[in-house]
């Protein structure tokens, strides 16, 4: 038992990881939380309930890392009409077409970005466009800020377009009946079929 207890010692202390003590400083705060929880719990309870809570406190900062990398803003490069980039493509906004650029994750906080990024514009366009080719992931919260986005766009008789969405945003909406809410129609690869489609709606 002693010549046993010797050698848990020192694997124990080669296990410990301890030269990343000093870098802890350099770290984010959020991995220095994780790892400090995970060494914490591992040595006053044990190593499940260690990884366990690790995780989940991971899991967690993760999210919030990724909805703070999200952002909400009118494309300025697409809705200025007069810009040189309009001019060289010939990409012209129509009287009455807003265009919104979504970048990052489209979680819960960017839901919240984009209502107050469209509560500053003031009255809602006929049609809104929006640019989803850097949204990389939308999760329940996120469809469910585009459903009352589409409600209240409905309930004025205006339009949603969705420009560029990915496989997952796109494999989202599909799940969640808002391709057929929003239309087949309204879901456009590009900025040229999305300014088309709303050219024809403005027709109506």
């Amino acid at each position: 038992m002693a010549a046993l207890s010797a050698v848990l010692l020192v694997v124990s202390l080669r296990m410990g990881e301890w030269h990343q003590f000093v870098r802890l400083n350099r770290w984010p705060k959020s991995d220095v939380m994780v790892f400090l929880c995970a060494f914490t719990l591992t040595v006053a309870v044990d190593l499940p309930t260690a990884v366990g809570a690790s995780l989940i406190l991971a899991s967690a900062l993760l999210v919030r890392r990724l909805t703070e990398t999200a952002n909400v803003e009118p494309d300025a490069g697409v809705i200025q009409g007069n810009a040189p980039a309009q001019q060289t493509t010939g990409k012209v906004i129509p009287n009455g077409v807003m265009v919104f650029r979504i970048f990052g994750a489209f979680f819960f906080g960017a839901a919240d970005k984009l209502e107050s990024a469209l509560r500053r514009t003031g009255e809602l366009p006929q049609v809104l466009i929006l640019r989803m080719r850097d949204v990389l992931a939308l999760d329940a919260t996120g469809l469910d800020a585009l459903e009352d986005l589409l409600e209240k766009l409905r309930q004025q008789h205006k339009e949603l377009i969705m420009c560029g969405p990915h496989s997952q945003p796109l494999f989202a909406l599909t799940r969640a009946g808002l391709i057929d809410t929003i239309g087949a129609d309204n879901i456009c690869g590009d900025m040229d079929t999305s300014l088309a489609r709303a050219r024809a709606l403005l027709a109506k």
